[in-house]
């Protein structure tokens, strides 16, 4: 039987940093951290290493990452990457407050690797059930794998947000940026030359750039609810949602501080771009109209009132405000830059994360949803000592910073590490070594 202090599902940013903390802070946990993928690479459906002179940046500075805010001595630091890496000089030549994505990605993996002793790649989770008479959580694979543990840490991203009107579209034709890159191929190499991307964020924008770059005989569509792209909010006094202390401030509270914080703070990471990359959206849009293309069209004010696809193609129904008519538009692809879900009981939230369905019967839901404690941890019944935490996952309950920023990674990493630590495995003897293979 394989037991572990602490098995991670999921060997992101967020599960990575727990597996330094581990190394660094608790290495006589025993762990193991649970990957469906088989690479380390960082939002690779989202590396344009092919259009590197637009929207190439990662948007955090770069010392909030895997490490520093923890241990700014730790050897996972971006800064020691680049010194291990031979490239802290040039990297300081270059003058730049936001790294390049590419390079970032590299950090990030380079970070996974040195801690790959403690992961398994290619594995599914497809159950995560609990063993009474042991009280230890069991985790199956979809081939049939089995471990067991202690303490579950959830770092497996949030699920994708799929407005309800294209549910029954999705597929080839029509699918979440997750998917971006190798769809979009996929679908070039078989004609498509028509696509378009619904969404107004960072995220729409840079794929509106890079679509129109790489593929300069595509005509593409953005279709935003919005008159244009929204600026993102990145002042200083907002920038300090990324601060520990306002964390605490939001975890602590009143749901009706919350809905006004939230209401506030918005723009900071939500539906809203860069300036840098707005800029480049209207310059491309003006140069094309210089040289007397329209590879740009902007559906500007438009709700999107139906969705008719086929094998081939899906046809949206638009209800453009700005014209004041409905439009039919067909296209060969459809990009949904439309964010993610959150995990609460708001009205388009998911009440807890899907892998947790078996043990459903053992999470303290008050109103229906999951409830999360200062320490990242689900709350739990009397029926068990096991516990389950959200790492990244839980925005409702500690604001901003856990909306899949990196900011505060770090420091969250050893919240979870140090509960973990005082809750270990009693029976040492039925651990296995943690290398897992």
């Amino acid at each position: 039987m394989k037991i572990f202090d602490c098995i991670g599902i999921g060997f992101g940013p967020a599960n990575i940093a727990l597996a330094a903390t581990f190394a660094e802070e608790q290495p006589t946990v025993s762990r193991l951290f649970l990957e469906k993928r088989d690479s380390f690479v960082w939002q690779e459906e989202m590396l344009f290493e092919n259009a590197l002179n637009i929207h190439s940046d990662i948007q955090n500075i770069p010392y909030r990452d895997l490490a520093t805010p923890r241990s700014p001595r730790s050897r996972f630091t971006f800064l020691n990457y680049l010194h291990e890496n031979k490239r802290f000089f040039s990297h300081l030549n270059m003058d730049m407050m936001m790294p390049l994505r590419p390079e970032y990605a590299k950090y990030i993996e380079w970070c996974a690797r040195a801690l790959s002793d403690h992961v398994k790649k290619n594995v599914n989770v497809n159950l995560i059930s609990h063993h009474k008479d042991l009280d230890l959580f069991e985790i199956r694979s979809k081939k049939q794998e089995q471990w067991y543990t202690k303490n579950l840490v959830l770092g497996h991203g949030r699920e994708p947000n799929i407005p309800d009107i294209f549910m029954p579209a999705m597929g080839e034709n029509v699918f979440h940026f997750l998917q971006y890159k190798s769809k979009i191929q996929a679908l070039y190499q078989q004609g498509a030359r028509k696509i378009a991307i619904v969404g107004s964020s960072q995220t729409a924008a840079e794929l509106l750039l890079h679509l129109t770059e790489v593929y300069p005989d595509v005509e593409a569509h953005i279709i935003m609810r919005h008159f244009g792209f929204p600026l993102k909010d990145t002042s200083p006094f907002m920038s300090e949602i990324y601060f520990p202390g306002f964390t605490e401030l939001y975890f602590k509270a009143s749901p009706a501080l919350k809905k006004r914080i939230d209401k506030d703070v918005y723009r900071t990471n939500y539906g809203a771009a860069d300036m840098d990359v707005i800029e480049e959206v209207y310059r491309q849009i003006y140069y094309d109209k210089l040289h007397d293309k329209n590879n740009i069209t902007l559906h500007r004010l438009s709700d999107i009132t139906s969705v008719d696809a086929d094998s081939k193609a899906v046809t949206l129904t638009l209800h453009n405000h700005m014209q004041g008519q409905l439009l039919k538009e067909r296209y060969h692809g459809i990009v949904l830059a439309t964010g993610f879900k959150n995990y609460g009981d708001g009205k388009d939230d998911l009440t807890s994360p899907p892998l947790l369905s078996e043990v459903k019967h053992l999470l303290h839901m008050p109103a229906g949803a999951i409830s999360v404690t200062s320490s990242y941890e689900l709350e739990t019944t009397k029926d068990t000592q096991c516990k389950i935490f959200l790492n990244g996952l839980s925005e409702k309950f500690h604001g901003m910073g856990d909306a899949g920023s990196l900011s505060l990674a770090s420091l969250r990493a050893l919240t979870i590490a140090q509960q973990i630590e005082k809750n270990p495995v009693t029976d040492k003897k039925t651990i296995e070594p943690a290398d897992a293979s």
